[in-house]
């Protein structure tokens, strides 16, 4: 199926790793130009050169999208390389596990900056541009905690249902201009992030990283029996980015193997 995304130019956050990246390489080979942008540059050179072998457009861009100043700053390093601004994938985030009676403000707000505002600094960035060719897509890349949150990491789930919510405010303000607003949901993904949390859930329990994710796939109870890739939700943004999702908009696209039972 052709998407439609050959000449458009799309920013995708945190792109150094993961989804992120997994994400830019599909939009890319998709026929779209793509903007990385992360933290790492040395992680942003090696997505760009590997879009460039197959010979995709990319640009690398070094960014905290927790600092206000850096939602202008990309939205308009998008239009000088690219000439345009179609797609935005607010991808950057983070998960961190804390006991619920040790989190402290600082815990709440860091997790809000990264997970939640900045996706919302970023959007009114973009926008405008968007609005002005009359066509444009949002894509918010959220979780399955934040529909059945998990203890374990309540900021995150908070942050990420605050997102869901947020998502469809962008549709109902924008869809009649041609800017289209989604998230995709997805489950547990094995990404760098996830590897991370559990060798250091391992460690802290004394056991192995690979039963400790035999444990989460229980408690889980993912009806597919195993955990995503990250391409496998790649897939699902491209998609929604696209032109086959044009009448698409304030929807919540699960990407989970099964692991949501009700909505």
């Amino acid at each position: 199926m052709d998407l439609g995304l050959g000449g458009r130019a799309a920013i995708v956050t945190g792109a150094s790793r993961g989804i992120g990246r997994a994400t830019a390489e599909r939009l890319a080979a998709e026929g779209a130009s793509v903007l990385v942008c992360g933290r790492d540059q040395d992680a942003l050179d090696a997505v760009v050169a590997s879009i460039s072998a197959a010979s995709g457009d990319a640009v690398a861009h070094v960014a905290d999208v927790t600092d206000p100043a850096s939602a202008e700053a990309l939205a308009a390093a998008c239009i000088d390389a690219f000439g345009r601004l179609d797609i935005l994938v607010n991808n950057a985030g983070t998960a961190v596990p804390g006991r619920l009676d040790a989190l402290t403000d600082d815990d709440w707000y860091e997790s809000f900056e990264l997970n939640f505002f900045s996706a919302v600094r970023l959007a009114a960035a973009c926008v405008p541009a968007m609005r002005e060719a009359g066509w444009g897509r949002l894509v918010h890349v959220a979780s399955v905690s934040g529909r059945e949150p998990d203890f374990r990491f309540a900021p995150y789930s908070a942050a990420k249902a605050a997102l869901l919510n947020w998502s469809t405010s962008l549709s109902q303000a924008y869809a009649a201009e041609g800017v289209l607003s989604s998230c995709v949901v997805p489950g547990i993904t094995l990404t760098e992030l996830v590897a991370g949390n559990a060798e250091a859930a391992a460690e802290r329990l004394g056991t192995t990283p690979d039963q400790v994710m035999a444990t989460m796939l229980e408690r889980h109870q993912v009806a597919a029996a195993r955990f995503g890739e990250p391409a496998e939700i790649a897939s699902a943004i491209a998609f929604l980015a696209s032109d086959a999702a044009s009448w698409i908009t304030g929807a919540t696209l699960e990407v989970d193997g099964g692991t949501l039972r009700a909505t």
